[in-house]
């Protein structure tokens, strides 16, 4: 008789124990528990029962920006380094346009804008050309009335 390795455990999953089940009928009683032998066919280590699997580190090259709502192409923290990026893509202009109007619109409602007052006028001078090159004038006049609403309101 071979001695079984004390390193591994046998687990089931609670799937494959219902699998195992008989289907009862209506009427029948189900109220029997199942025994702790019922095991899956993983076999684990019983050295790392109970650890963290490691979380993968960002892949080299991909900064991702905290301040980046989600379904945004330009962040919060550097939206005019964002938005000559996506420009520069040429494919996604509406959408680069639309969402540094946003993140300025955002900006501007915040505590403490005065803090970023020139970094906003540089971006909306960057966003005011762009729309003019790239045929976004209209977004343009309804970015400018928006905040012109929001700021003398």
């Amino acid at each position: 008789m071979e001695v079984p390795d004390p390193q591994l455990q046998r687990q089931t999953s609670p799937a494959t124990a219902a699998a195992k089940r008989p289907i009862l009928g209506k009427g029948d009683d189900d109220s029997e528990t199942e025994p702790e032998s019922d095991v899956d066919d993983v076999w684990l280590s019983s050295s790392k029962k109970g650890a963290k699997l490691p979380t993968p580190s960002p892949e080299p090259g991909i900064i991702t920006d905290p301040q980046r709502a989600p379904g945004r192409i330009i962040g919060m923290a550097t939206p005019l380094t964002d938005f000559k990026d996506n420009i520069s893509q040429g494919d996604v202009v509406s959408k680069a346009v639309e969402d540094l109007g946003w993140v300025v619109k955002e900006v501007v409602l915040r505590p403490f804008a005065a803090r970023r007052h020139a970094e906003m006028i540089e971006c909306l001078n960057e966003l005011r050309e762009a729309c003019l090159q790239e045929d976004e004038i209209d977004a343009w006049n309804r970015y400018v009335c928006v905040l012109h609403h929001l700021i003398c309101n």
